[in-house]
């Protein structure tokens, strides 16, 4: 299993769950897309009126599936990387209010998704960190972007030069986050919270102001997916 989709009173639920560490595989974003595929439709048909993305029962995600990466398949790598942020992307301009549910730990590509997010719960669990340069890899101008648009600089650039862990009350302050339950309640209060947004927001004025908020950051995460094979010498091919 990857990607699941339900909708409850307006509120679309997709939860990732591979039975392992949600790793974000090229078969787990194809489904992530598929589910929010099926999203816009139900939002196209007024059904649906917010998102929540949510983990497993053990993590958010830990990231892209490094085995691609390690298969010498240079065009598989390429997609894959691309793919996440491009994911990202969507996420931070999709049509409806986006909730996640950091059900777990976010690390790498899932702390990226995790920040691509209009409102984040998580709980003491959740973990949040770019631990590219802790396992040898650089990162990629596109996370950059991210992270600079979420978090406060301090914390970026922990994250960035030294791979800080973000946690509890110093996660909701350096910007991974906005608010912490128990454990067992993340996935209900982020429903909660996009109910609440479903009945109070107006969509269109929603999507159209932060499209204009994130013009600046969008365009450059854009450049950075753009440049992903010239910056780590791979070949589209």
């Amino acid at each position: 299993m990857t990607a699941t989709y339900a909708v409850h009173e307006a509120v679309a639920t997709v939860t990732l769950d591979d039975g392992k560490v949600n790793a974000l595989s090229p078969a787990m974003q194809a489904s992530i897309a598929a589910a929010l595929d099926q999203a816009e439709t139900d939002i196209a048909a007024g059904t649906v009126k917010a998102l929540v993305l949510a983990g497993n029962e053990r993590v958010f995600s830990a990231g892209f599936e490094l085995s691609v990466f390690a298969s010498g398949d240079v065009a598989a790598g390429h997609g894959m990387l691309s793919g996440g942020f491009e994911l990202a992307i969507r996420l931070l301009t999709f049509p409806v209010p986006v909730v996640m549910a950091a059900t777990g730990p976010a690390i790498a590509m899932g702390s990226f998704l995790l920040l691509s997010g209009d409102h984040r719960v998580g709980s003491e669990r959740s973990r949040c960190q770019a631990n590219e340069v802790a396992i040898g890899m650089t990162l990629p101008v596109a996370a950059l972007e991210i992270m600079r648009m979420r978090l406060t600089p301090p914390a970026y650039s922990r994250a960035v030069s030294v791979a800080a862990v973000y946690a509890g009350d110093e996660a909701i302050a350096a910007g991974w986050l906005e608010e912490i339950v128990e454990r067992d309640a993340v996935l209900s209060r982020a429903q909660e919270v996009a109910a609440e947004y479903a009945g109070t927001l107006h969509l269109k004025a929603h999507v159209a102001s932060k499209l204009k908020a994130r013009e600046s950051a969008i365009a450059a995460i854009q450049a950075g997916i753009d440049g992903l094979a010239a910056e780590f010498g791979m070949s589209q091919a």
